[in-house]
């Protein structure tokens, strides 16, 4: 038998209008990735570039410092002597806590706090003592109860002279405000008072007279003293060395001529 050949039809391939809708497909994907990196370059770009300014802002020298909290006893100048070799240093590179040991050699400062300020300056602040008194020569006291050793003083600082055992300060320091507006009372100025190991006290007046108080009954003895004062010592205190209250029932009063004059009683306590 003849053999029958059975055609087959090829199959039919996209058209062209599907391969044209597919290309543009493609290519529509094609420029939206192209887009995003184009936009990531950029913003690496400008992100590159402000990166650079910024660290050559960081790298700017020192241009100048402010100062904050000077006075009389710290001045701007002693501080400009020591932050003096950092202008023209990178801001960044200067060294704030070697600069901040070196200020605080002087006893004059509690604290000193250094910052970086943008771009190309250091802000110094300064914390300083207040002196109320002298302590034990040429020591001085704070405020806050500090004795300290600064190792020079401004000129004509004028202050009460105190002394006493260590770790006595405030307590003589109060024992000299509750004393001096009594003096003044009189026309006495108190310049100074001194507390002995034991507990007496010594006042120290302006004219260069003592009052030697002791340790006990220092209101009833310094009253009596009061009481008299107008009627027998004023007008004359430029004469007067010392007075001691060390008596019973009386004073006695030591010339500058190194005579002695009693009032009252001899009785020494």
């Amino acid at each position: 038998m003849p053999t029958r050949r059975t055609s087959q039809a090829r199959p039919k391939g996209p058209s062209w209008r599907t391969r044209l809708t597919a290309t543009l497909a493609t290519l529509r994907k094609i420029g939206r990735w192209g887009l995003h990196v184009g936009l990531w370059l950029a913003f690496v770009a400008a992100l590159v570039l402000v990166s650079q300014r910024v660290w050559l802002k960081l790298q700017a020298p020192v241009n100048g410092i402010e100062i904050a909290g000077s006075n009389r006893y710290v001045s701007a100048e002693d501080v400009e002597i020591v932050m003096a070799s950092a202008i023209g240093e990178s801001v960044w590179a200067v060294d704030l806590e070697a600069y901040r040991s070196e200020l605080l050699a002087n006893r004059w400062l509690i604290e000193a706090r250094i910052t970086r300020q943008w771009p190309d300056r250091l802000l110094v602040e300064l914390s300083t003592h207040q002196p109320i008194a002298r302590w034990d020569g040429d020591r001085l006291l704070s405020s806050a109860g500090v004795v300290f050793a600064p190792a020079s003083q401004p000129a004509g600082l004028v202050l009460p002279q105190l002394s006493g055992p260590p770790g006595s300060q405030w307590a003589v320091w109060e024992r000299y405000l509750s004393l001096r507006p009594v003096l003044q009372d009189v026309g006495l100025t108190l310049a100074g008072v001194e507390r002995s190991p034991r507990g007496a006290l010594t006042l120290k007046l302006a004219s260069g007279a003592e009052i030697r108080a002791g340790r006990d009954a220092l209101e009833t003895r310094l009253q009596r003293l009061l009481d008299v004062y107008p009627d027998t010592l004023k007008g004359q205190m430029g004469r007067v060395q010392s007075i001691d209250l060390r008596y019973s029932n009386g004073f006695a009063v030591a010339w500058r001529d190194e005579s002695t004059a009693e009032v009252s009683s001899r009785e020494q306590q």
